[in-house]
């Protein structure tokens, strides 16, 4: 059996902790309660928007916490976008589905947070359904995640990522039961400020990682001038999930998560990185 419980809202400040309140016409659902039957949270559906009013670009993410969760709180990616110009856009983004294996506590609270990191584009809106269900799916492991974004400001320059919006800090050991990532949630764009095209790439690293660097392309961006009098397009992608990666690490260690645009610079390439482990 599943269960499915919604939230959205609006973020309308980088790096500030923003929570998801509403459904639409319901302005005061209530606490999101873990139902009676579920053990687990087996996906979340995410998508985003931003409302293109500045010149800029952004990565955003979403994090579940509250005393419903049995192992604590969780970050996950969702998306990133930018504008060349902040004097018109159009765009729409389709929702994506998550896998993540997580225990839950039946009757208790479960909240959720939205971010934005990067610069200011006026606001975000977010929406997010958790999947629960009374067990987890054949085969599977419990999870956890880990989330970091950063700014690219020049191609061909390895850039690490360690920051997560409000927590300028996160801890990069690895869980003290994990055996491998599992899934990595991703995503990475430009504002498209300047000309040019440039491929994006992931480079994980540290003593944790068993198999040396491994490196993973993510995406790639573009930016063409446009004819005198037009508007550029946005850049707006919803993350993307890389599944079954299977990427052996030890269990207590560091693990170090870098992201690089190969090419030519395309104005500030934002990236969000949540890995998922097993």
């Amino acid at each position: 059996m599943k269960q499915y419980r919604t939230r959205e809202g609006d973020v309308t400040g980088a790096d500030t902790r923003t929570q998801l309140t509403t459904v639409g016409s319901e302005t005061a659902p209530g606490p999101l309660l873990v139902p009676q039957k579920a053990t687990h949270i087996i996906g979340v559906i995410a998508s985003h928007i931003s409302s293109m009013a500045a010149a800029t670009g952004y990565s955003a993410f979403l994090r579940i916490e509250g005393a419903g969760l049995k192992n604590g709180p969780e970050t996950l990616a969702i998306g990133a976008g930018g504008m060349a110009v902040a004097t018109g856009g159009n765009g729409a983004v389709k929702p994506v589905y998550i896998p993540l294996n997580l225990e839950v506590i039946p009757g208790q609270e479960i909240q959720l947070f939205a971010e934005m990191a990067g610069t200011d584009v006026g606001l975000i809106s977010v929406n997010a359904t958790l999947v629960f269900a009374d067990g987890l799916p054949s085969g599977e492991s419990l999870n956890k995640t880990f989330t970091v974004e950063g700014d690219i400001t020049t191609a061909d320059t390895k850039t690490n990522l360690t920051t997560q919006g409000s927590v300028s800090a996160p801890s990069p050991v690895t869980p003290p039961n994990a055996t491998k990532i599992r899934r990595i949630v991703v995503a990475a764009t430009s504002e498209g400020l300047a000309d040019g095209a440039c491929n994006l790439f992931l480079r994980l690293g540290g003593n944790a990682v068993q198999g040396g660097e491994q490196v993973l392309s993510i995406g790639a961006c573009a930016r063409i001038a446009v004819q005198t009098g037009s508007d550029a397009a946005p850049q707006v992608v919803n993350a993307t999930v890389l599944d079954n990666l299977d990427i052996e690490v030890s269990a207590s260690d560091t693990l170090s998560v870098a992201a690089e645009a190969g090419g030519t610079d395309t104005g500030t390439v934002h990236v969000v990185v949540t890995l998922i482990y097993e």
